[in-house]
């Protein structure tokens, strides 16, 4: 994509910030360039990660997650949505020290037994 005569490509952007139709793109040089297309747009072209109403990341440049929070390389420090949060905190759960023990083990972790109707119990 071309922005201010510039071409930028996804590995470059850290996160996109909207302000009403214009979005602003922070590079991971520092730079910050204003393009006039949407936030959906740009996510959708650059393939970045929807986080908030008003931003997208690139998950290449996410130094941590915190709870309630996504510190990117340059130290910015983005809120997630709810939804997102929910989210964020059930990926880093799925890396408990007991789930590794399991699969270090070879062990199968145990899966939840699925919901059965009253006619699937019946055949």
């Amino acid at each position: 994509m071309i922005v201010d005569n510039i071409l930028i490509s996804a590995p470059e952007v850290e996160y996109l910030a909207s302000a009403s139709n214009y979005t602003y793109i922070y590079l991971m040089d520092g730079k910050r360039l204003l393009s006039s297309h949407n936030l959906g747009r740009l996510t959708t072209y650059l393939a970045l990660t929807r986080i908030h109403k008003r931003f997208s990341v690139n998950k290449a440049h996410i130094s941590k997650v915190r709870e309630g929070a996504i510190v990117m390389k340059s130290g910015f420090v983005v809120a997630p949505s709810r939804r997102m949060r929910r989210v964020l905190l059930t990926l880093e759960t799925k890396k408990t020290p007991r789930r590794r023990k399991l699969l270090e083990s070879g062990e199968e972790a145990v899966k939840p037994k699925k919901w059965e109707t009253p006619f699937e119990a019946l055949q």
